[in-house]
C-alpha cells in the first residue's frame, strides 16, 4: 500500500483494455484512509481506494519535466509521453533525448501546429558556435553541430529529420 499526501505526483494505471493503455500522470487533490481523489493529466477526476494497486509514486524528475529525457527517473513509455506533455505545454518543442549517443545527438520535436518566435536570426546566432547541452534542445544546436564537425572532419555530416 502506498502512503499519499494531498499535492503528491503519481502514475494512475487505469488499464481501460485499449490498444495503448499508458498510465497517466495525476496528482492527489483529497486524501483519507477510504478514498483518494486525484486529478490526471487529462483533466479527469478520480476517485480510488488507498489499496489499489494501480497508483505509483511518480518520480520527482517527471514531476515538472526535464530537457534531456536521459534523467527522467521514470525512464519508460509514460514518463516519455508525460514529459513530452508539460513541455508542450509550455510551449517548450524541444527536448533531448539521451545527449550524445553512439548514433549522435537526438532531438524530438512536437508539432505546435502554431507560429513559435523561435527561429529569429537572434535565435540563430544564439545557438551559433555552442555546443549541445549548453542551451535549452533545439534544431539550430543541432545543426550547428553538423556543420562544426562537418569543417572539423572533413566528413559529410547527416540529418535525419522524421
Amino acid at each position: 500500500m502506498v502512503i499519499l499526501q494531498q499535492g503528491d505526483y503519481v502514475w494512475l494505471d487505469l488499464k481501460t483494455g485499449r490498444e495503448f493503455d499508458v498510465p497517466v500522470g495525476a496528482v492527489v487533490k483529497l486524501c483519507d484512509s477510504r478514498q483518494i481523489q486525484v486529478l490526471d493529466d487529462e483533466g479527469k477526476e478520480h476517485w480510488i481506494s488507498p489499496q489499489n494497486t494501480n497508483i505509483k509514486p511518480m518520480h520527482p524528475t517527471s514531476v515538472h519535466g526535464v530537457e534531456d529525457m536521459i534523467r527522467l527517473g521514470d525512464l519508460n513509455e509514460a514518463g516519455i509521453l508525460r514529459n513530452l506533455l508539460i513541455r508542450y505545454n509550455e510551449r517548450v518543442i524541444y527536448t533531448n533525448c539521451g545527449g550524445k549517443t553512439y548514433t549522435g545527438s537526438i532531438l524530438v520535436a512536437v508539432n505546435p501546429y502554431q507560429l513559435l518566435p523561435i527561429y529569429t536570426p537572434d535565435q540563430i546566432r544564439l545557438y551559433t558556435n555552442r555546443k549541445i547541452g549548453e542551451l535549452p534542445p533545439h534544431i539550430f544546436a543541432i545543426a550547428d553541430n553538423c556543420y562544426f564537425n562537418m569543417q572539423r572532419n572533413n566528413k559529410d555530416q547527416c540529418c535525419i529529420i522524421r
